[in-house]
């Protein structure tokens, strides 16, 4: 059976909000490289693409947006791949539907590289650098980029028979991917349009990319993924076993400061806890950063995790008064 993985975790880590002392709690996240990829689950493959220049945004000159949820064309694949592998040139042109393409030079470094052989077998004279690529010709890629072994496992029970149905098992066992319907990820769906944002992330567990691990942000309080009720949130997360991940979380006080904000944003009874299986985790504790307009505070953890059943606890207390709550239910498989 395939793994699972449901860790909605590809954020830069998440903030306990204060305006003032007795203003409610409220969570905000960390923009990081764009402003169009917060609350994507594929925000940390995004991030790590960006962090090894695999690319650079989807709206020149700014290239402030990364736009992970629109198809990603079969160029702007092949340049992410000629990017991320470093793939040379041997100054052949192999397609005929390129010329003048802007990504013409990625999309023939991918061919000498034998990582694709054209869209239009068995002619194979044309690569489609405009049309959307689909989640198994992707798999195919990878495949061919890594020169992933076979593998006897079935994964999936929607391609059977699928002329790419071996790609798709080949980077299920080296849990590149997990499937396309969690939580039960029984499906890969081959021959759905794969987005940027999967792109970012399928490439960064091809990888390791080294902007891993993944980040848990235990004070995200989507409804989807956090089950909150008052200042307790509750959630599960499903991983690999052995896999290292990032906690970072803290408070986030707008300024200018009311009074008594800064001494108990700096008290020593403001904290951020974590707790593993009941037993306090060590943390660092970062300095106190502050811009024109917010103060913040925060502590970062690493956390690897045994293999089987966690239960892993945040508590955020300003100036000594319980604030919120997360419990994460772990599964390490």
């Amino acid at each position: 059976m395939a793994r699972r993985w449901l860790l909605v975790a590809a954020l830069l880590g998440g903030f306990a909000l204060l305006f003032a002392l007795s203003s409610p709690v409220e969570a905000i996240l960390l923009q990081g490289t764009f402003i169009d990829d917060n609350n994507s689950p594929h925000q940390n493959g995004i991030e790590a693409v960006a962090a090894k220049q695999i690319t650079v945004g989807c709206n020149p000159p700014v290239n402030d947006m990364f736009c992970p949820n629109r198809d990603v064309t079969r160029a702007e694949a092949a340049t992410f791949l000629a990017r991320a592998l470093s793939l040379p040139s041997d100054g052949n042109d192999y397609f005929v539907d390129d010329d003048g393409h802007i990504l013409e030079g990625a999309i023939n470094k991918l061919a000498a590289a034998g990582i694709t052989q054209g869209c239009n077998p068995p002619a194979n004279d044309r690569f489609c650098p405009d049309r959307s690529l689909t989640r198994a010709e992707f798999a195919t890629f990878i495949v061919r980029a890594l020169s992933l072994p076979q593998t006897s496992v079935d994964y999936f029970d929607d391609d059977d028979g699928h002329i790419l149905e071996s790609a798709i098992n080949r980077i299920a066992e080296q849990k590149i991917t997990v499937g396309c319907n969690p939580p039960t990820n029984n499906h890969f769906c081959p021959n759905r349009a794969l987005t940027r944002g999967e792109t970012a992330t399928l490439l960064t567990r091809a990888l390791n990319l080294p902007h891993n691990p993944q980040r848990i942000p235990l004070s995200n309080w989507n409804p989807i993924d956090c089950d909150k009720d008052g200042i307790q949130c509750n959630l599960n997360v499903e991983t690999f076993d052995g896999r290292t991940h990032h906690i970072e979380e803290g408070f986030f006080n707008v300024l200018p400061y009311k009074p008594g904000e800064e001494a108990a944003l700096t008290s020593g009874a403001t904290t951020f806890k974590l707790f593993l299986n009941g037993s306090e985790l060590a943390g660092s504790q970062l300095p106190v950063s502050s811009s024109s307009t917010a103060a913040t505070r925060r502590w970062t953890i690493l956390v690897t995790f045994a293999p089987g059943d966690h239960i892993l606890v945040g508590e955020w207390r300003w100036n000594g008064t319980l604030i919120m709550r997360t419990t994460a239910f772990i599964e390490a498989n």
